[in-house]
């Protein structure tokens, strides 16, 4: 079930004891900042949480699903997002 930001942004502001303004206005913030150093083609490291960096995908032969008739992929960029393992121990419950 996805999470709506709207919603994010209410638990945001409940978790951390600020107005909802206040939180929509960090999470708009963070994902200004983050763009902007994506358009720069630079890695975003934070420890304890992940890597963000944008990713080159070649161009390729790829098939359509309805019918499986062949298509030309082009080359084109996608930005990912790698978690550190101690995000994933926490959201598995494995960590502190």
């Amino acid at each position: 079930m996805s999470v709506l930001k709207k919603e994010f942004i209410d638990r945001m502001a409940e978790n951390g004891g600020i107005t909802k303004k206040e939180a929509r206005r960090g999470v708009d913030l963070f994902f200004e900042t983050l763009a902007d150093y994506m358009s720069e083609d630079r890695k975003v490291v934070f420890t304890g949480i992940g890597k963000f960096e944008m990713k080159t995908f070649k161009e390729r032969t790829g098939r359509i699903p309805i019918g499986g008739a062949e298509c030309f992929v082009p080359e084109h960029r996608k930005m990912k997002f790698r978690a550190s393992e101690r995000l994933v121990d926490k959201i598995e419950g494995r960590g502190k």
